[in-house]
This record gives C-alpha cells, structure tokens and sequence, in this order.
C-alpha cells in the first residue's frame, strides 16, 4: 500500500466531484450521493443545500480578495478575515483558506520536497498496521472512502504514514484519521498534510501525543469553562459524577467530526482556523447546553449512564441548521482572557497533580494571527542560525512581516544636517539641532508634539521638514524611518 500513488485535484476545490473515475475504475458501482458526497440513503447525508449562489458568488469575491492581499491584510487590525469566517468560507475556496488560516501554505513553501521525501519513504511498520486497520472506518458512506484501493483511502494512507514519519516521537493516534480524511475531502494530499503538522503542532499541542497530554489538559479546562457558561448542567454533570473527560474526550481529539452533521462541521472548522482552541470549548457548552439545558432534561437523565447516553448521542438532536448553530457557538461568552485564566487555574492543578509533566498550552495558536505570529518567528531564528553559520545569502527578513501586535523595534537617532559639500554648520544650525532635536525624540518614542498625533510615517516627516529644514542646502536625514517609507 505504501507504493501506491495517488494524485488528487490540484485545485482542491471540490475534492468529491472527481471520485467517481476512481469509484467505477476499483468496482465500485456508481451511487448518487449529495453535495458533500455522501450516498444518499445513508443517514450521513446533508438536506440543507446551502446559501443561494448569488450569495457564494460575492463570499467567493471577498476571499479572493482577501487571499490576494493577505500579507497586507495580517498586519492590519481588522475584523474583515473574522466577519468572513463566522458567515462562512465558500466551498470551492477551503482548499486555499484553510492552510492560509493555518499557515500550512508558508510551511509547505519551506518545506518544498520533503512531503513527497515522506511519501517515498517506507515507513515503520508496527505504524504501518495500526494505520491500515484504520483507515477503512473513516467516514465509510463516503464517495472517496468507499473502495480500500480508491485513492481517498491511498491518499488518507499516505498522508498518516508521513506524520508518523514527521513526527516519529508522536507516531499516529486514532484520533488524527478522521481529522486527515475531512482534510483530504478539501483539499490536495499535501497540503491536507501539512495542515494536519499545524493543527497537531500549533493549535492542539499534546493531543495526539502518547500520553494525550492535551486532550487531558482541556477537558479540565472545560470543565471551568461549563461552571461558568452553564452552571445548571454542571451542577447536574457534578451530582452525577460525571467528567468532562468521560464524554468530551472524542469531542475534542476529533474536532466533532463524528457529532456534528457535515455542513456545520465545515462551518465550526471555519470558525476553528480562525479563532483557534476557543471554538472547540465554544461548541462543547452549545452541545451540553441542547442536551441538558432544560429542566425537563436534566430530570430525564437520572444517573450517569442516561446522561453519558444522552451527551454521547447529541448528533441525533443536532438538526440540519448550520447558520443558527453558528451564530450560538459565537454567542457563547467566552473571550480570549477567559481562556487565559481558565487555563492558568488548570495549569496550577495540573502541577500539583503532575509534577514531573512538561506539558504547557499557553503556548498554542489562538487563531490565525497567532500562528502567523509563530511563524514568523520560526522563520527569524532559522535565518538568524544560517546567518550565524556564515551563510551570508540569506535575507533577513522585511520589515512589513511584523505583526500589527508588536512593536517594532526603532532606536532614537541623533538627527543630524548635512551640507552637500560636507562643510561643517554654522553656530545658527547648531542652535537649531539643539533646540529642535528634544521635541523631535519625543515625538519618535510617543507622538506627541502639542499637536494631534500624525497620520502616517509621511505626515510625521512633512512635519519636522517643515521645522527643522532652515535651508534648501541642508537635508533632514532620519535613517532609521527612511527605511519603513
């Protein structure tokens, strides 16, 4: 199986709609199936077809749009790329905005071979067998994953024995095959690979590490989060003595991809690349909240068993009604801080409990600026070690990389006028300097003049031109601004 080669659609953006040739070519008789490609019949199918074409056709423009200027549109602070994801990403675009979210398209520039090096190589084959006991119960109702020799299940294949490869401290996790197939429904093998390294590395840290550090960690967490958000069903979950980590488990390390219908897993995955781990804790109260959030439920469930019964089955309560079930997700009052402290209280018993663990989260990717942000920063520091090395070709990296959220680094300098024939200045320009030059550092390091603050690097220029230019002969030479205008 590992010599097997598959090449899916290159431009990733309906990965289902040319399953067919590989369907019939394998004996797999032609069935109809729905927009996703589900059979039909099946129950895995979606009845809601989705917002009118006019309506994908102008999501479809803003994307573009925003996929063109994407290295501008990240130093911004603008809500454009957060408003898109909550109405949803087009179908035919997730192939290119999922790993743009990500940053699975900069490390696949990075990295250009070394996924096809993974692919060639034969892999370990105690992993090898744990894989391919695997991949044939992933999403079985589905078009590309009906026929073990069809290239949904090679091309699955494929990409599993790479991470196991990439990642050989970590090998595989059951928990990383549906995640790699909803992939791989959207987009090329690559590229499913690459947001898979993303997702395991900078979103979800420890969750398919082999102690599932991870997911052990966040169901405390949510656990805090629940107590907050809905403290009737937690009360109820506490009296029965039931766990987070009893029902949650699966809900996290497989991103609900087997509890939610299909078209509002895509649009929670949306809201995932976008937002980060929040989203995952966000959909996790909404679930709890259908389940146990009357009175009337909470008294249906009398044990633990009817309440882990009823927890585990909420896909059947979940109706084809992605745009309502969205909008409660980003309803839920959960902002970034309050992750923040509710992590820093799972993290102190955490290292009570677990002295010798290394582990820590709050490192992880909130969202696709931050994991822009790490990016960024992986990229300095293996410039810096080249460099170091005394490989001198390398470029550093541009000023207009920097994130809107840092500050970048400018030191005061000592403006200075120059003469054209290099003739020392008279005591009259010197007094000037003298003068000028204090207001002038103030403004470099605060803006503030006893005038309202400069629109722009330009206008701050104009300004002290306009103050400290006495003559036509003399130039104002700010070196370290020159280079950002």
């Amino acid at each position: 199986m590992e010599s097997g080669s598959t090449h899916l659609d290159q431009n990733g953006e309906d990965s289902s709609g040319s399953d067919n040739v590989s369907l019939l070519s394998a004996g797999v008789p032609a069935t109809e199936t729905d927009r996703f490609g589900f059979i039909l019949g099946t129950g895995s199918t979606v009845g809601n077809e989705g917002p009118p074409p006019e309506v994908v056709r102008q999501r479809e423009t803003k994307w573009l749009n925003i996929i063109s200027q994407w290295d501008r549109i990240i130093l911004k602070k603008t809500n454009k790329v957060k408003d898109q994801c909550r109405k949803g990403i087009p179908a035919s675009l997730r192939a290119r905005c999922w790993p743009l979210l990500c940053c699975a398209t900069e490390r696949m520039k990075q990295n250009r071979t070394l996924y096809q090096t993974l692919d060639s190589a034969p892999g370990l084959q105690s992993w090898v067998d744990v894989i391919e006991r695997d991949i044939d119960r992933q999403f079985p109702f589905h078009e590309m994953f009906l026929s073990r020799d069809g290239h949904g299940q090679r091309g699955l294949f494929r990409v599993l024995k790479a991470y196991t490869q990439f990642r050989p401290d970590e090998g595989y996790c059951q928990g990383q095959g549906p995640v790699a197939a909803v992939l791989l429904m959207n987009m090329p093998a690559e590229e499913a690979f690459w947001c898979l390294v993303q997702i395991s590395e900078q979103y979800l840290p420890g969750y398919y590490s082999p102690l599932l550090e991870g997911v052990l960690f966040d169901a405390g967490v949510l656990s805090g989060v629940l107590r907050r958000t809905c403290p009737a069903a937690h009360k109820h979950l506490q009296k029965h003595g039931v766990e987070p980590l009893m029902f949650a488990t699966d809900w996290l390390m497989c991103l609900y991809t087997r509890h939610l219908p299909f078209n509002t897993l895509l649009r929670v995955w949306d809201l995932f690349f976008c937002y980060g781990v929040r989203v995952l804790f966000q959909v996790a109260v909404v679930l709890v909240r259908r389940t146990l959030g009357r009175q009337e439920q909470r008294e249906e469930c009398e044990g633990q068993m009817e309440t882990l019964e009823k927890l585990r089955g909420v896909k059947a309560r979940i109706l084809q009604e992605d745009d309502a079930f969205i909008e409660e997700v980003s309803s839920v009052p959960l902002s970034g801080k309050d992750l923040e402290r509710e992590t820093e209280k799972e993290l102190e018993r955490w290292r009570k409990e677990r002295p010798a663990s290394t582990f820590d989260p709050r490192h992880r990717c909130h969202g696709y600026r931050a994991a822009w942000r790490k990016e960024r920063q992986r990229e300095e520091e293996r410039q810096r070690v080249e460099r170091e090395k005394g490989n001198l070709s390398v470029p550093l990296l541009r000023i207009e990389h920097w994130s809107s959220t840092q500050k970048i680094p400018v030191t005061s300098q000592r403006l200075k006028f120059h003469r054209p024939d290099s003739q020392p200045i008279t005591a009259h320009q010197e007094k000037l300097q003298t003068t000028i030059q204090p207001r002038v550092d103030c403004q470099l390091k605060t803006g503030v003049k006893g005038h309202r603050r400069p629109k722009n690097l330009h206008h701050m220029r104009r300004r002290w031109k306009h103050h400290i230019h006495p003559t036509p002969h003399f130039q104002l030479r700010v070196t370290q601004w020159n280079k950002l205008l």
